[in-house]
Formats: structure tokens, sequence, C-alpha cells
């Protein structure tokens, strides 16, 4: 693995690479609150004679980005890095949890640069707010702040633990990463921007009773959705709704016994499945 800075638009991206080659690059986006070393158990097994690309996403863990979080702004961002890095190369896309979500709004924008799509525990049209209550309170003003400000690593450690439902431990050299990176006042104040950038364009858009417009098509060679049976923020039928949204070529794996956090906490059953999508031939 290579660790390194690229600056790129109006980002410094924290970049981790897996391996070289000339097959489909894959590019893997974490979740919150994780950095890209949640792909520590699975990208070094997935670079077998190609590139895997690991970014912190924008303004989250190493990466420097002063906003705006809304999707767009963001994916604009992940699309100078790829234009940058992979120029003129179509991609194998992944991502958990908000980088989910902003692999469902890269591939819906723009089709042509990528042959695979992995959504793993991440919302498309449907939230389930009462169970994601953190949504609208990372929305509110200076409390979520003063929440972290008070009490960071607890409330780190509580995010993790509230979704994290396998018997297998987190890393806690990773650990110590996530806790870091979410209790520095800028990274905090990054993380609550990419929540309210959404929550309260919908929450304003339910007071005037005025409808989103329909997010874009989404459609890709190859598309899997990848789902911990156990998550207690975004059950099983969130998922089961993203493969509905995603269309009758789109398979979905549940993997009984794992959380949120699916991809660290069954890293051998994500990495079979991902094999198996990703292969060169099929």
């Amino acid at each position: 693995m290579t660790v390194r800075n690229v600056p790129v638009a109006e980002t410094r991206f924290l970049l981790r690479q897996h391996g070289s080659g000339d097959g489909t690059p894959i590019v893997l986006l974490h979740g919150v609150p994780e950095t890209s070393s949640a792909w520590n158990h699975i990208a070094p097994d997935l670079a077998d004679g190609r590139r895997v690309l690991c970014p912190d996403l924008p303004g989250l863990g190493g990466s420097a980005y002063s906003g705006p979080y809304d999707v767009p702004s963001v994916m604009a961002q992940l699309m100078a890095l790829l234009d940058a890095e992979l120029p003129g190369q179509r991609v194998d896309l992944v991502g958990h949890d908000w980088g989910g979500s902003i692999a469902l709004a890269m591939v819906g924008a723009h089709p042509d640069r990528f042959r695979s799509l992995v959504v793993a525990n991440a919302p498309y049209r449907k939230v389930p707010v009462l169970r994601a209550g953190h949504i609208p309170f990372f929305a509110l003003p200076a409390v979520p702040e003063l929440l972290f400000r008070l009490g960071g690593p607890r409330v780190v450690a509580a995010m993790l633990k509230a979704a994290w439902k396998s018997d297998r431990q987190l890393d806690p050299e990773v650990r110590a990463e996530y806790t870091a990176a979410y209790t520095d006042p800028g990274r905090v104040k990054a993380m609550l921007g990419y929540y309210r950038a959404v929550a309260r364009p919908k929450a304003a858009a339910l007071l005037t009773r005025r409808s989103d417009p329909p997010p874009p098509r989404v459609r890709a060679e190859r598309m899997l959705v990848l789902w911990g049976a156990a998550d207690p923020v975004l059950p099983v039928w969130v998922g089961e709704s993203v493969q509905k949204d995603l269309g009758a070529d789109c398979q979905m794996i549940t993997v009984p016994g794992a959380g949120h956090y699916v991809l660290e906490e069954a890293p051998e059953v994500c990495l079979a499945a991902l094999q198996e999508l990703l292969a060169e031939q099929g």
C-alpha cells in the first residue's frame, strides 16, 4: 500500500493505493465515522493486476476540503480525482454508508465512467428517519458541535457500538484513527456538513410541501447491494428498496450477524462477494 496526498479541484485528498496493473481499476468509498482504513482487510486482495484507490472523502479523515458538502459538490471533487488518477478509464465503484450514497450519485450522473456499482448499507430513495435519528440531529445548529466538543471520543465509540453487531473486534489502531478523525473540530464540522446539506433541504421541502425531483436513473453493467442483515439503523428493507430501485439486474447479498459496518464486521464474506462480481471475466 502507498499513501499520498493528491491535490485536485478544491480538495487535498489523502489517497491509499493498493496494487498496480492494467485491469479495471477499483475505487472504494468509506462511510462515517470511518476513513479509508475501513478497506484494510479488503483492498489488498482486490488488487490483483489492478489498481485499488481508497480516498478519504472530501473534508473527512486526512482529506482537506472546506465545502460545500452537498452531494453534487462532493461528487465533483471525487470525479476530479478520478480524472486525475484514472483518466479515460472505466471504473468499478464500491461505496459504504455515505460512500454508497455518493457512489449512487456518481454512477447516475456519469454512467459511461463506471463498469460496476456496489452499494453497502447505504440508502438511496428511502431513509428510515425513526431509526436513523442521528440524521435530523446532526442537521441541528450548534448542538452537535457541542456534543462532540464535550465528549468526542465517547461519541465516536457510541456511534460504532450502536451499529456494530458482529463478534469481530475493530482493529485498535483503526479505532484510534477514527476517533482522532472525528474528534478534530474541523473534521467534525465537515462531517456535519454532509448531513446538513441533505437533511435541511428535505426539511424545508416538507414544510413547503414541495416534492424533491426524482434522482437520476442509475445503471451499470454489474450491480450489487451488500447488506449487514443486523443493521439497526438501516434495516434490510432499506437494502431491498435500493435493489428494487436499481432494477432486476441488481443482485443483493445479506450478511447474517453483521450490522451497519458490514465490510469491517465480515470482511471475508464481503471480499468473496466483491471478487466474484468484479472479476475481469464474467
